[in-house]
């Protein structure tokens, strides 16, 4: 049930609710301009029949000429707002979808994101969530304008003449019907563009990641050829799409052209037979052009519809990746709870899928402030898993993990600091400052220095010709292994956390590498509770604690004798 309200929400017909002020404003405006503009016509009509028919002089209608000018003035004015009303909703909309999914993005966090590829989140965000704007800033007001400008155009030619209604009544309805039965075939035309389009982005995001790898295969060739063939499936695609449209104006042209062409033939053969005035034809040969106009625009904007409605399917994709991390995450750091001496997990349970083996079950283990905690055990035992569940990207049932003071009085978890330092830390791209202060905004060049000295790096940083305004390249490509391990520690430090996680610390590194990052979190283990997931001998043995993880338990543990 809660799943097919979600789905509901994401559906045009939901997003209308966003801006349904805006989008009634502007459906207002349109319809007071459309009677105004009916009322213009309608002068313009008799003030032409008065000065060519009637022999009337140019002094004696000066009063309806000022009123043909100022409903002409009005129309536009009124078309103005509405065309502004619909464009601010349309991008009123638009941010407040893109808000909405990078919000839901930051509930999921990083376990729930990782569900969809990335190039396909990126696609979603940008192209899915552009595309909802023509949509509601052209689509719905000119569908509106396509009811409501002809029923007010019928309703004024019914008072002229019954044989024009009659023709404009009956070929009318025939081109929303003929535009209805070619969108069924535009929508799976539109949805394979979009598939093409979601493939193409993450290919090439791929492809971009990956290029060092691709090089080294010496399969650059063939990738510049899968990117082509993809870029050209997505260009055939499109072209389909622009087909259909002319399709749908083509359909439209004809029988617009074919009513007014009947309407005037039979004007003309009553007129030569003296059977009708010249101001009722006038008047309604300015009409029937106008009666299809509103159809024309709409015609125009009828294949926003279809995109718009292929980007829904893709942002209620997003929306359905599960919100591991809202149970704990805000948008702001938590208030320091005070000193946290230790955090205690009760019969801990936790997996990636609802309804699925859970890759870690019934954990039972405490971990103390002063102590060097390593979780060890083979790949897939589930110390990542473990290490995320603490962290909060996993949902976990109620008292299942808490955290203590001093006084074993029990603190919130939301209210704890926790830092992460992951297997493949990221640095963004910048200087070594600038990622540093990603955990403390604020923080000063002092503090800067401090966790720097902590990590073991200030020295090389130093070192450096522009110290820590040095700049990382690329997701820190102009560090070691190292160097990036260690910075990422000291980005994490400057948080001043509570609870440190760090999941494979030494992996990949030297001895002397090893050596420093070892000695770094035993003295980061004096401050706060440091829990290490590792397969390295050399930080087994400085540990004052060692969990062994297998299939999802911890199978045994056992704590360094104190001198």
């Amino acid at each position: 049930m809660q799943s097919s309200q979600s789905q509901t929400q994401w559906q045009l017909s939901g997003l209308t609710r966003r801006a349904r002020g805006l989008l009634g404003a502007s459906v207002a405006l349109g319809s007071g301009a459309a009677i105004l503009f009916v009322w213009q016509l309608s002068l313009l009509a008799h003030l032409v029949d008065d000065l060519t028919f009637q022999g009337q002089p140019l002094t004696s209608v000066e009063s309806d000429f000022l009123k043909v000018i100022a409903f002409s003035a009005g129309f536009l004015v009124l078309q103005w707002l509405a065309d502004m009303a619909g464009t601010e909703a349309g991008l009123r909309i638009s941010a407040s979808v893109q808000q909405d999914g990078l919000k839901h993005l930051f509930r999921a966090g990083p376990v729930g994101s990782a569900t969809q590829p990335t190039g396909q989140l990126v696609t979603t965000l940008t192209e899915a969530t552009t595309a909802l704007e023509p949509y509601f800033a052209q689509y719905i007001p000119r569908a509106a304008m396509m009811v409501v400008l002809p029923l007010f155009i019928l309703a004024r030619v019914f008072a002229l003449d019954g044989w024009s209604f009659v023709v404009l009544a009956c070929t009318g309805p025939l081109v929303p019907l003929f535009m209805a039965l070619v969108g069924y075939s535009a929508q799976s035309v539109m949805d394979r563009q979009w598939v093409q389009l979601v493939l193409m982005g993450s290919s090439f995001m791929d492809y971009l990641k990956g290029l060092r790898t691709v090089r080294l295969f010496a399969q650059t060739q063939n990738s510049i050829k899968a990117m082509t063939a993809q870029t050209e499936a997505h260009r055939l695609a499109t072209l389909s799409v622009m087909r259909i449209a002319f399709l749908t104006s083509a359909v439209l042209e004809f029988f617009a052209s074919l009513s007014i062409a009947l309407v005037a033939v039979i004007f003309g053969a009553r007129l030569l037979s003296g059977t009708a005035d010249f101001r009722s034809a006038f008047l309604v040969l300015l009409l029937a052009p106008e009666y299809f106009m509103p159809l024309r625009a709409f015609s125009a904007s009828y294949h926003a519809r279809q995109n718009a409605n292929a980007a829904a399917k893709r942002l209620a994709d997003l929306f359905t990746l599960p919100a591991y991390a809202a149970a704990r995450y805000g948008t702001e750091q938590p208030k320091h709870a005070g000193s946290v001496e230790a955090l205690s997990c009760h019969m801990l349970s936790a997996g990636y899928a609802t309804g699925k083996t859970e890759q870690i079950n019934c954990v039972t283990a405490t971990f103390y402030k002063g102590q060097l905690s390593v979780l060890v055990g083979e790949s897939g035992a589930g110390k990542t898993t473990l290490l995320r569940a603490v962290l909060g990207f996993l949902p976990l049932s109620s008292d299942t993990c808490a955290a203590f003071d001093q006084n074993g009085q029990s603190i919130a978890l939301q209210n704890c600091r926790m830092a992460w330092v992951p297997q493949r830390p990221l640095l963004v791209f910048g200087t070594i400052a600038e990622n540093l202060r990603l955990a403390a905004p604020h923080a000063s060049l002092a503090d800067l220095h401090h966790v720097a000295e902590q990590a073991d790096i200030l020295p090389f940083i130093q070192s450096l010709p522009h110290g820590f305004e040095t700049q990382v390249g690329e997701r820190g490509s102009s560090l070691s292994g190292g160097q990036l391990k260690r910075l990422a520690l000291a980005r994490a430090l400057l948080g001043k956390p509570d609870i440190l996680c760090v999941d494979e610390p030494t992996a990949h590194l030297n001895s002397e590498s090893t050596a420093s990052i070892t000695q770094t979190l035993s003295r980061c283990a004096r401050d706060c509770i440091v829990i290490a997931a590792t397969h390295q001998d050399t930080l087994i043995s400085h540990a004052d604690q060692v969990l062994y993880v297998s299939q999802g338990h911890v199978t045994s543990f056992r704590e360094r004798a104190v001198a």
